[in-house]
């Protein structure tokens, strides 16, 4: 479909109109008619004068024969023979004594008063017809046009205050047809619009539901410790522990917090990435370093298989090491104490492939579909809201990146995360500055 780019209307843009193109045709084919009729018209005039002119020469010759045989032969000879100028100017100064002159009326001349009025009969209804179906032909073209304006009229209508879809479609050419594109277009946006809408309003209640219930409880601890505390009652050792689980749970309040907000900003399309290549290996090692103390406590090895330390991806080392640790901050939450998790990489001309396994219980089939959405558990297990992989998925795709989960043949649960090896069109600064 053409999209306008001025507001000129050229020639080639009006002829693609329809209506326009059908108009043409009509009044061309109207034209036509009018010049074969006006034609024949003239044809059959021109012989019906030459034989009125002809029965009134018949008489004057047959008065002439009767009365003066020797004028009706003398007229024989003039009528055959071209007149000369003298000859005209005698005869009219002849004919003059009788009121014969131009400014003589056409109505006293028999003749030319038949074939006027005869004129007048035949040419005024034809143009009246011929203005008849041109106002038929163009009050139907405008009327179909009007349709179509309206039917667009009432299917925006029924989009902005029903969010109904269109029920007819117009695909035309020319100005109509782009504006028919328009409304279309917009009657699609604006659905979708009130969809992502209620959808939104839909995420927006279950994620206040979902963080009330996830605050709830840390902040019930936090009140009944804190009236402990207040009370004077307990011992110096309770006290400390009532200190520590305090500072646990508001720990725990202030990730998920900061947890939400990332995610926010990722969804409102409001976080900058400072994608440069960068060594895979050190946002890798810096993924480790902020598990290592869960690993530690949950006393789970992590074994990092190396392939190629100086492997340059292009990536933000900050925001990727975020997801990485997420993934693996899930690995160990869920994996057997004494086990260990490895993590490796396999590099192709297109992309890298980090993959993490686990030797814990698996992912059943069921949860598989859903382990990436926002504060979904497979088990009441493990201190996670079910935000950490959300986030590692959202920051991976902000990435140009793919990650999934799936099974190991041998038991646990795997991760892939696949990046580019070069910047997407989409994420490549560069490519918006030429733009």
């Amino acid at each position: 479909m053409e999209r306008i780019k001025h507001p000129k209307v050229s020639f080639s843009s009006m002829w693609r109109n329809t209506p326009v193109r059908r108009l043409a045709w009509a009044m061309l084919a109207l034209t036509i008619i009018a010049c074969s009729s006006l034609a024949l018209y003239a044809g059959w005039a021109t012989e019906r004068l030459k034989q009125r002119w002809l029965d009134q020469e018949y008489a004057i010759a047959g008065a002439l024969s009767r009365d003066n045989p020797e004028l009706a032969s003398q007229w024989a000879t003039l009528l055959s023979k071209p007149p000369s100028a003298q000859e005209i100017e005698d005869g009219r100064r002849w004919l003059e004594q009788y009121s014969v002159t131009p400014e003589l009326s056409a109505r006293w001349l028999p003749v030319l008063d038949d074939f006027r009025s005869w004129s007048l009969t035949l040419l005024i209804p034809a143009a009246l017809l011929l203005l008849a179906l041109l106002s038929w032909w163009l009050f139907r073209e405008s009327r179909s046009q009007l349709k179509t304006l309206r039917g667009l009229a009432y299917a925006l209508d029924d989009t902005v205050k029903h969010n109904l879809p269109m029920a007819e479609r117009y695909y035309g050419e020319g100005e109509l047809g782009l504006l028919a594109n328009g409304v279309q277009e917009l009657s699609q946006r604006l659905r979708e619009t009130i969809d992502q809408l209620n959808r939104d309003k839909s995420f927006l209640k279950d994620t206040v539901a979902d963080i009330s219930h996830q605050l709830k409880t840390p902040l019930a601890s936090l009140m009944i410790y804190i009236e402990l505390l207040a009370s004077g009652k307990t011992d110096p050792a309770d006290s400390a522990e009532f200190l520590a689980t305090c500072r646990r749970e508001l720990d725990r309040m202030e990730w998920l917090i900061l947890t939400l907000l990332k995610l926010a900003r990722i969804e409102a399309d409001a976080l900058e990435l400072q994608v440069v290549p960068a060594r895979f290996s050190d946002t890798l090692s810096a993924s480790l370093h902020a598990v290592e103390r869960l690993a530690e406590e949950c006393k789970v090895a992590i074994d990092l298989r190396e392939h190629e330390p100086d492997l340059l991806v292009p990536h933000d080392s900050h925001w990727l090491s975020e997801a990485i640790s997420n993934v693996l901050k899930n690995a160990v939450e869920i994996s057997p104490s004494g086990s260990w998790i490895t993590v490796s990489w396999e590099r192709t001309p297109i992309f890298v492939r980090l993959k993490i396994t686990d030797q814990g219980p698996g992912i059943p089939e069921q949860h598989l579909p859903h382990i990436f959405k926002k504060f979904y558990r497979t088990s009441s297990g493990g201190s996670g809201v079910g935000l950490g992989l959300p986030l590692a998925k959202s920051i991976v795709e902000k990435h140009g990146g793919v990650l999934s989960a799936g099974n190991h043949p041998e038991g646990g649960a795997v991760f892939y995360l696949t990046l580019p090896l070069q910047p997407l069109p989409a994420n490549d600064p560069s490519n918006l500055t030429k733009l």
